[in-house]
């Protein structure tokens, strides 16, 4: 039976998390401090220790709930869908990213040898980008990895663009450019 969370648990999980991505926006990771995160969010560091082991744990969990979220999107994409209904899920996916852009912008920060949440973003876009391609085309397989590495950092520079443009209505303006012809 599924045990569901009491509601102080997730609003002070919520604040633990939030403050975090505040103090990223504020400060280079290697410069946070779990001390840090406990005087802003106003907890104590029983509270803290009892979601989290350290400051690592805490961007580990963020980032995994991210990149769930990230892959169901790239499922729902590559899932063989026409190419009006292609255009409106990527153009979904940009803009549910937009609405984590300050989440997102903070983690990619974060480069160490066991995070990297913008990397693994690329990566998991050339997993599903290969795997796609491997059932749906007859083209060079020799090939796939450089298209696929081409396709995740064309979206990836995407994002990035959307995100420094600050722009909501981005998304749509560069859905309406694309090539459809040219993404594959």
């Amino acid at each position: 039976m599924e045990q569901k969370l009491d509601l102080r648990v997730i609003k002070t999980q919520n604040n633990i998390k939030n403050t975090f991505i505040q103090l990223l926006h504020q400060k280079e990771f290697n410069h946070i401090t779990v001390q840090s995160i406990l005087d802003k969010s106003l907890i104590n560091r029983s509270t803290f220790y009892k979601y989290y082991t350290d400051k690592y744990d805490l961007a580990e969990s963020i980032i995994q709930d991210i990149l769930k979220e990230f892959s169901f999107f790239l499922d729902e994409r590559f899932s063989g869908k026409e190419k009006d209904d292609l255009l409106q899920i990527i153009k979904n996916v940009y803009d549910r990213s937009y609405e984590k852009k300050e989440i997102l912008s903070a983690l990619w920060t974060i480069n160490t040898d066991s995070i990297h949440l913008y990397d693994d973003m690329q990566q998991l876009l050339m997993d599903k980008y290969t795997f796609y391609m491997a059932d749906h085309t007859s083209a060079n397989k020799d090939l796939f990895e450089y298209r696929a590495c081409i396709y995740s950092s064309v979206v990836m520079a995407t994002l990035k663009y959307i995100f420094d443009n600050n722009d909501p209505n981005m998304s749509q303006k560069i859905i309406e450019n694309i090539n459809f012809s040219a993404l594959w």
